[in-house]
């Protein structure tokens, strides 16, 4: 449920602000450029989505999940460099990094004993969809502290957490 929380948290934030900030801080005046860093984020995630469960049966959920922390990671490195480039490149990886982590954990709950499937499922939804919501007005807020370097720098140590509660 933490691991939701995290992943989906992040996914909103990128949705909410992914624009922004290569508008502010890569410094993209064109608005149809700008929104490159969301349609690489959401082409990524879709083919990760699509091709995932294929993954998973190859490689089993918890390395899916480990190996999707560690995309995404590294997406957030290259998006923190601050260039068109390097951010657009940075935002597929973490939507690629980040698709296969929420149906594994889906999985995962659904397989959870002593607890039914239904039940688990909802519970790692409803936090993960609660991260969804609350991640976007908590980015804007350190936002508005120093900029959206360190939201998405949050981001990144968000991610780096979620590697930690994966491996452990």
């Amino acid at each position: 449920t933490v691991l939701a929380f995290l992943i989906m948290g992040s996914e909103g934030a990128i949705e909410h602000w992914s624009k922004l900030y290569l508008q502010n801080i890569v410094q993209i005046s064109s608005e149809k450029i700008s929104g490159f860093g969301f349609v690489a984020f959401s082409i990524t995630m879709t083919l990760g989505r699509f091709f995932g469960d294929a993954i998973s049966k190859r490689f089993g959920s918890v390395s899916i999940i480990i190996a999707g922390c560690i995309i995404s990671i590294i997406g957030f490195i290259s998006v923190l460099m601050a260039s068109l480039g390097s951010s657009i490149i940075g935002f597929a990886l973490v939507g690629l990094g980040f698709s296969v982590i929420i149906p594994e954990l889906f999985r995962l709950a659904g397989k959870t004993k002593g607890v039914s499937s239904a039940k688990a499922i909802s519970f790692v939804a409803g936090f993960g969809y609660l991260g969804f919501l609350l991640s976007p007005p908590f980015l804007g807020f350190l936002s508005e502290i120093k900029n959206l370097t360190l939201s998405f720098t949050a981001l990144f140590a968000i991610t780096v957490l979620a590697l930690c509660i994966a491996l452990f």
